[in-house]
């Protein structure tokens, strides 16, 4: 369903009407009605019905692990089977894009996203950082809590599952600092991202024929790049304003990416929800497994401590990143971003003292402008390559691309030319980059405090113009409305 159809909002103004209207007890059986009929309305009776037979196996598992606590190997048994059983569903589903017999194969709605979610559950119930849920309906409300089903953020059932469950009062403040997201989400994804759309669903796929200067194709992916982010952050935006305005703090997964210093950082910041999934039931798990530390202490032994310990970086993170490019899609593209960013992580994480010593010895002072400047560039190039091969291009595109970056790497002629001509006409072109100002002087604030607490700290009539002053200028720039297909958003697809 669009989160720009009417339907869409007619659901989301009923929730949070009828949320305030019924008693605190049951207003969470206000979110599980709206949300099974979010997902009917979004897919269908069977997509339902294989959503249902995982959350089942799910609590029932839960439940089980939790009273054979002291029987530790029938507790084994049963979070083994469970984990093999979500995973292979998801297996499945991820298969069937490329194996024929697997086409027919149901897809549900959000299926990424809730796998690792109730994998997640099932482990800490396993090691006791959890209760098991004893209501399969609040647990069936976790996972299909419809504002995040889509697309995430990936919650600890501890952390979210209380604030689903319990009811809030109304806020004024809430219902501001929502309303004040979901313009801004709005205004990312109608104004910037579907802009961006007009030349890339053109350019990236038809490169053999794309004629102009290299720097041209540049900005093209440049400004491609920022709509790719804005997509996936409006999404997050608007569903934690819907979520704030009832009082459901739900996890940040976007933290200015695009003024990150290093790969590292930037991975701590962009889908921070699924970089601590992977590190809390992967990447920790694996840095104590017995046999990895024994290699690890071998290789100590025989070739010196540092090489020891290049060891619990490289093994962990490699098979981190491996799955998370196998969880972004089972192509060879996803595989290869995988290795790309687990290459760029372990080389940065290895060679991080050399680094350090290079940077003494020409005298750099790492805390000027031109050098976090130059930091940042550097990232958002990383960032910019790893879209190329997972997402942009075809992989045999690649060679095609750098060399016309390479060979043309000049300007010579309009960009407005040129990019009307892939289907970005000068209006929009213009707009296009009018949105990503805005965008760039809205985070660039926010580096330094909170932009919303900055607004929030106005009087009222001030506030309130600025949020009017934002609607009118979706309403105005944005893309949308009878005749227009709103895209899907970009993770939805994972």
């Amino acid at each position: 369903m669009s989160f720009t159809s009417f339907k869409f909002f007619l659901i989301v103004f009923s929730t949070i009407l009828l949320y305030f209207l019924v008693p605190k007890k049951i207003r969470w059986v206000v979110l599980l009605i709206s949300s099974c009929f979010f997902y009917y309305l979004s897919t269908g009776i069977p997509q339902i019905a294989v959503l249902l037979v995982t959350v089942g196996i799910t609590w029932l598992a839960g439940l089980q692990i939790e009273r054979l606590d002291e029987n530790k190997k029938k507790k084994r048994t049963f979070l083994t089977i469970a984990v093999i059983i979500v995973l292979g569903i998801l297996t499945v589903i991820k298969l069937s894009k490329h194996v024929s017999f697997f086409a027919r194969v149901i897809v549900p709605l959000g299926v990424s996203y809730y796998s690792l979610s109730l994998i997640g559950y099932l482990v800490d119930v396993y090691v006791k950082k959890e209760k098991a849920e004893a209501n399969f309906f609040k647990l069936l409300l976790y996972t299909i809590y419809f504002p995040r089903i889509i697309q995430g953020p990936i919650s600890k059932f501890r952390e979210s599952g209380p604030k689903l469950i319990e009811g809030h009062a109304y806020s004024y403040d809430n219902l501001c600092n929502g309303v004040q997201l979901i313009i801004w989400g709005y205004f990312k994804k109608l104004v910037i991202t579907e802009r961006t759309r007009l030349f890339t669903g053109n350019l990236f796929p038809n490169l053999v024929d794309f004629s102009d200067s290299g720097f041209t194709l540049l900005f093209a992916t440049f400004l491609a790049t920022v709509g790719f982010y804005c997509d996936f952050s409006a999404y997050m935006d608007i569903v934690i304003g819907i979520s704030q305005i009832m009082g459901i703090e739900l996890e940040q997964n976007f933290h200015l990416p695009l003024f990150s210093r290093t790969a590292a950082e930037f991975w701590r910041r962009w889908h921070i929800t699924l970089g601590v999934w992977f590190k809390d039931y992967v990447y920790i798990p694996l840095g104590i497994n017995p046999k990895v530390i024994k290699i690890s202490k071998w290789i100590r032994t025989h070739l010196g401590k540092r090489a020891g310990k290049a060891v619990m970086t490289i093994i962990p993170t490699s098979i981190v990143w491996l799955l998370t490019g196998l969880w972004h899609g089972t192509g060879l593209n996803y595989i290869l971003w995988g290795c790309y960013w687990g290459t760029i992580i372990i080389i940065s994480n290895v060679f991080e003292p050399e680094c350090k010593k290079i940077i003494r010895l020409l005298h750099i002072n790492t805390e000027s402008s031109d050098w976090i400047f130059i930091q940042t560039l550097r990232t958002n190039f990383l960032f910019m390559t790893g879209l190329l091969i997972s997402t942009f291009l075809k992989l045999e595109d690649l060679k095609l691309y750098f060399r016309i970056i390479i060979k043309k790497i000049y300007l010579r002629s309009s960009l407005m030319d040129t990019f009307d001509q892939w289907g970005l006409n000068n209006d929009n072109f213009i707009i296009l980059l009018f949105g990503v100002f805005i965008l760039w002087i809205v985070e660039k604030n926010s580096t330094t405090g909170s932009f919303r607490k900055k607004i929030a700290g106005f009087n009222p009539l001030s506030r309130w113009l600025i949020y009017a002053g934002g609607l009118l200028l979706v309403l105005l720039l944005g893309m949308y409305g009878v005749g227009y297909s709103t895209a899907d958003f970009a993770y939805a697809r994972f």
